[in-house]
């Protein structure tokens, strides 16, 4: 299937979306507005690929209660899922907007572990669906239970097989990941800087020029010794990139958001869709940018249409 892109997620999610007049502690606070949709940053990122027009996969786990209304939302949502059985919950997260102070508070329970035998599963999906997309994106962490090689053995297969591997990950997984020369690797600032230096603690919107001149520093080596294309996304601030000898810069034009939630994994879905499609990193990412600020706009995390 031409450009057919694979999105991999494997800490599914079930999202309350609360909307409150005011947000008081230690009170009763009511809501006559409030939304349930499946959500985390596999299925957001596919979502909105969808949504763009792309044809997707998406490969997750799914058990529990939920799991026949988890499938039935991705099926409305027209997303091809493939989701092998987990034996185990399918976690909930909420999502609390506060429309006196226009503030969003996220609560987020940690996932049950998934039953053994999910990471064999999921290790033989990955291998037969490698085989249909041109481009495998790979989002998030992983629920607990899986082994802690699994997203470096997906992207290792992935780029000797010739895809274009884009990876929204950080930590051990996006450190183990390196060797195996991902086309594209796109963290925030906060968690790139705590992945690739463990040893400091930067603010996700610090600005001073030394860690600025850091983060530029390493984002080149990346690409002259592993080939890999660096997006880094600093919240309302430019996205900086990097994809030869020096650093580019594209500037965010700052919106008042709705819902902030999902419009990460939205940037990453416009990525991908931009590098599925052949186009530049400049144009990739200007679609990405667009796709984030669309999000923000909406109530339901993980969209870009109304």
């Amino acid at each position: 299937m031409e450009n057919t892109i694979l999105a991999v997620g494997l800490n599914p999610v079930m999202q309350k979306t609360i909307l409150l007049k005011h947000l008081w502690e230690n009170e009763v606070n009511r809501s006559e507005r409030y939304y349930f949709t499946v959500a985390g940053k596999g299925a957001n990122t596919a979502r909105v690929l969808t949504e763009l027009g792309a044809d997707v996969l998406h490969l997750t786990h799914a058990g529990g209660n939920y799991e026949k209304m988890f499938r039935s939302m991705l099926a409305e949502d027209r997303i091809n899922l493939y989701a092998v059985d987990s034996g185990s919950e399918i976690r909930l997260c909420y999502t609390l907007i506060n429309e006196e102070k226009h503030t969003v508070t996220e609560i987020v329970e940690e996932a049950i572990p998934v039953k053994p035998g999910t990471d064999d599963h999921i290790r033989r999906e990955f291998q037969v669906l490698l085989e249909k997309a041109q481009v495998i994106t790979i989002s998030g962490t992983k629920a607990a239970g899986y082994s802690d090689d699994l997203i470096p053995w997906m992207v290792r297969l992935a780029s000797e097989a010739g895809k274009q591997v884009i990876l929204d990950i950080k930590g051990k997984d996006l450190l183990e990941s390196l060797p195996y020369h991902p086309y594209i690797i796109k963290p925030n600032m906060k968690e790139f800087s705590e992945t690739l230096f463990p040893d400091q603690r930067f603010r996700e919107h610090e600005t001073e020029d030394d860690i600025r001149h850091a983060v530029e520093n390493r984002m080149i080596e990346l690409y002259k010794q592993r080939g890999v294309i660096t997006v880094l996304t600093r919240g309302t601030q430019s996205v900086l990139y990097c994809d030869g000898a020096s650093v580019g810069e594209r500037q965010v034009v700052p919106v008042k958001p709705v819902n902030t939630i999902g419009s990460g994994d939205s940037f990453t879905a416009g990525l991908t869709y931009g590098v599925s499609r052949g186009m530049s990193l400049a144009e990739s990412i200007d679609i990405a940018v667009s796709c984030g600020k669309k999000n923000a706009g909406l109530i339901k995390p993980g969209t870009i249409l109304a």
